[in-house]
């Protein structure tokens, strides 16, 4: 069941990052001092979570994962879902970056509607070496 990501989630948030990423990942207490923050917010799943800052009219999505053995059930939908309807009550512009080998996430914000503004060359590190992030945008101009 969705619902708003509180400061009693961090510790299982962090066992889904765990999970989830491989380079990455965050530990409970940097996402308690995340959540700590009233910029911050997000949506919790029991298997996935999105954790997003909102400064005025902006939005940055600065992580989301679901669990890899609940991927393709539309968890990861739902929940970006919830920030796009904050977001959309809220007249606020989305921003995220995604590493560009990362075709299912990349997909999925394309599908709702984000659309690539931006390039960061060699920024994420991974196993096999530096990829680009593709920074992307939903909302405004």
């Amino acid at each position: 069941m969705l619902r708003n990501l509180i400061l009693s989630d961090a510790k299982r948030a962090a066992e889904i990052m765990q999970k989830s990423f491989v380079d990455e990942r965050w530990s409970e207490l940097e996402i308690s001092s995340m959540l700590t923050d009233k910029t911050f917010f997000g949506y919790m799943d029991e298997h996935g979570f999105i954790l997003c800052r909102r400064v005025y009219e902006t939005i940055d999505i600065c992580t989301f994962c679901v669990e890899p053995e609940f991927q393709k059930q539309g968890i990861g939908r739902r929940l970006l879902a919830s920030v796009i309807d904050y977001a959309t009550n809220n007249s606020c512009e989305i921003f995220l970056e995604v590493a560009e080998n990362n075709l299912p996430a990349f997909n999925l914000y394309k599908s709702a509607g984000f659309k690539e503004i931006s390039v960061r060359k060699k920024y994420y590190k991974t196993e096999n070496g530096l990829v680009n992030a593709i920074l992307m945008k939903l909302g405004g101009i």
